[in-house]
């Protein structure tokens, strides 16, 4: 197993996985995928064997990423990484794959001082709520989205200085976005 950047080569890997796990993400035709690459802070993939078998795309603050879930911390924090988007073939899942990827972002994340998600509470994703609140990730708010179904807003503070994680307790003491 291999974690690096997305490249050139992988475009179709990337779409091939998303059209596969569309029901859990949105869309994506090539020239989105573009245009979210261009804005992204950093887009990872695993590569196994000969073939992408999963791919994550994260943003950080000032992006101009459409998304209302990015919107959403963008608005409440001054610093972060969000990471928005992120599929595993069905064929690759319970192999250690998303906790690599997951690894990988975090030690980027810690120079933001965390990194947000969000997951689907309406209908549920318990296996990924019980994947984020396992690493760490606790609960900072919901968000109902244009189709009505609704999303947990998870966080999951970081050290700068050492990567690792350590999980918030609660809403006060996190920095709010203020004036700039």
């Amino acid at each position: 197993m291999e974690i690096r950047s997305l490249e050139e080569g992988d475009i179709e890997a990337v779409l091939e996985l998303n059209a596969g796990a569309v029901s859990a993400t949105s869309p994506l035709d090539e020239a989105t995928l573009r245009s979210y690459l261009a804005m992204s802070d950093s887009a990872l993939v695993c590569v196994v064997g000969d073939h992408v078998a999963a791919f994550a795309i994260a943003y950080a603050p000032g992006s101009a990423y459409p998304s209302i879930n990015y919107r959403w911390y963008d608005s409440r924090f001054d610093d972060f990484l969000y990471l928005d988007r992120i599929v595993v073939a069905s064929s690759h899942r319970r192999r250690g794959i998303a906790t690599t990827l997951y690894d990988a972002f975090e030690s980027v994340a810690a120079g933001h001082g965390r990194m947000v998600c969000e997951v689907n509470s309406e209908p549920p994703n318990i296996e990924s709520l019980a994947f984020h609140r396992n690493r760490g990730y606790v609960d900072i708010g919901e968000l109902t989205q244009a189709d009505g179904h609704r999303v947990v807003m998870m966080e999951k503070t970081l050290s700068p200085a050492s990567g690792v994680g350590e999980a918030a307790d609660g809403a006060e003491g996190r920095p709010a976005r203020g004036p700039t």
